[in-house]
């Protein structure tokens, strides 16, 4: 072996978890977003950020607030950290042309998340066992921003009309109360909502403004069960897709003869990143497709 080879084995190596703690961070768009994905603590990820940068020998961040900005260096070193991490994927897939494996990031709305995705999840760890899946249940407008950057696929919910990818399901938006309370009757009109973001909390405040009515959010949770559980003691009026609420005689809709103006219908879509996925991603986008047939050839939604 000669000298030259020797000495380019003792030198530096960039640890690939280091690497993918840099391209966390900036796909996820800061080190909270980033260590939450990743699993870990927000410290441990500040710490292995300071641990490439002194392998680097540079600062990679301009400073450590959100959204975080490259330095001049950072920025040379986020292309090789994603090149890296590609190559270190592709190797694998060569040595085992036939076991797929990799991390795939989903976002769902929080209906398929908890009651559609679940045993479909279940049969495809079955098939790809060396498939991790990290699904995020998140809202419209939050999801629609993270795919193609954080996230590779999305079922998410779109105005009719606005959707893009594979249409799964339309569902008309319908205001809730408990059949045994009258919180709607109240003024200001008491509300148990999703996450600005929400097209549902959108829709919902733009026709109450519209309407004129007075209304104050008592009841603001990203988990529709918690959302539920309010206006089912009564607290508070919902909005929710009807196929959510359908099945449970303890809840009543609302309608315009009551002074609650109509809302539009949401569609649901499977849609992937405008990008070039990894293997993983696209056995999951394809076994989502033959579990999930488009809407088209679904019966409607009663």
């Amino acid at each position: 072996m000669g000298l030259e080879v020797r000495d380019s084995l003792r030198g530096r190596l960039l640890d690939p978890e280091l690497l993918r703690t840099l391209v966390a961070v900036i796909e996820c768009g800061g080190y909270t977003s980033a260590a939450h994905y990743l699993h870990r603590t927000q410290a441990a990820v500040s710490q292995q950020i300071r641990r490439l940068e002194e392998a680097a020998g540079a600062a990679l961040f301009q400073s450590p607030k959100n959204p975080p900005r490259l330095t001049q260096q950072g920025a040379v070193m986020l292309d090789y950290a994603r090149r890296l991490i590609a190559l270190n994927q592709e190797a694998l897939e060569q040595l085992q042309p036939n076991v797929v494996s990799g991390v795939v990031r989903m976002g769902a709305t929080n209906y398929y998340a908890t009651s559609v995705l679940p045993p479909l999840l279940t049969e495809f760890a079955r098939r790809y066992p060396h498939i991790h899946i990290d699904l995020e249940v998140g809202v419209a407008d939050v999801m629609q921003k993270k795919l193609g950057a954080s996230l590779d696929l999305t079922i998410n919910s779109f105005q009719s009309g606005c959707g893009h990818g594979v249409l799964l399901r339309k569902d008309p938006a319908v205001w809730v109360a408990s059949r045994n309370m009258s919180p709607h009757e109240n003024d200001p009109l008491p509300l148990a909502l999703l996450p600005s973001g929400s097209l549902l909390r959108r829709w919902a405040e733009e026709a109450l403004t519209r309407s004129g009515r007075r209304w104050v959010v008592v009841q603001e949770s990203s988990t529709v069960d918690v959302l539920k559980a309010s206006v089912l003691a009564g607290l508070a009026v919902g909005v929710f897709q009807k196929t959510t609420v359908k099945p449970f005689r303890s809840f009543r809709v609302l309608t315009p003869a009551q002074g609650f103006p109509s809302l539009p219908s949401s569609e649901m879509w499977l849609e992937r990143a405008d990008r070039e996925l990894p293997r993983a991603a696209k056995c999951l986008h394809q076994f989502l497709l033959d579990q999930l047939p488009p809407w088209e050839a679904s019966a409607p939604t009663g």
